[in-house]
């Protein structure tokens, strides 16, 4: 008898730690989801820097990564506004596959208000990728 009361025992204890065992769990996961996001941020950023991707395309993937960290666990590392800022600044006008849709004229009338959009932000996105190869 006293065997199966502790057998009960056993039970319940198992049952009562489990629901710390899975909060653990659950943290390792988002610590690997997180994990896995830094490296996906990290070869966007040397796929920027050597022009495997387009830097709005890589711009707009890079938000995408960040937002999705953040929302494990804020980067404290490093200070990421800079792609915030440039996809806001071109955030109105087409790119890559939205240029099909319209005529050359009124591209290269866009073209001239983005070119000094690009040529402020260009720099400023390459360091910050660099500096995110360094750190992750």
């Amino acid at each position: 008898m006293k065997i199966l009361n502790s057998n009960k025992l056993k039970v319940f204890f198992s049952k009562f730690f489990r629901t710390n065992s899975l909060s653990e769990k659950a943290k390792e996961l988002e610590e690997t989801k997180r994990n896995r996001l830094l490296k996906k941020i990290r070869s966007n950023a040397i796929a920027i820097t050597t022009n495997q991707i387009g830097i709005h395309s890589g711009c707009m993937k890079m938000n995408f990564l960040i937002r999705q960290i953040e929302d494990i666990r804020p980067l404290t590392k490093i200070s990421i506004e800079v792609f915030g800022n440039f996809y806001n600044a071109f955030a109105n006008y087409p790119i890559d596959d939205e240029r099909k849709n319209y005529n050359t004229e009124f591209l290269e009338n866009l073209d001239r208000e983005l070119n000094p959009i690009n040529d402020k932000y260009r720099p400023l996105i390459i360091e910050k990728c660099n500096e995110i190869i360094e750190k992750f």
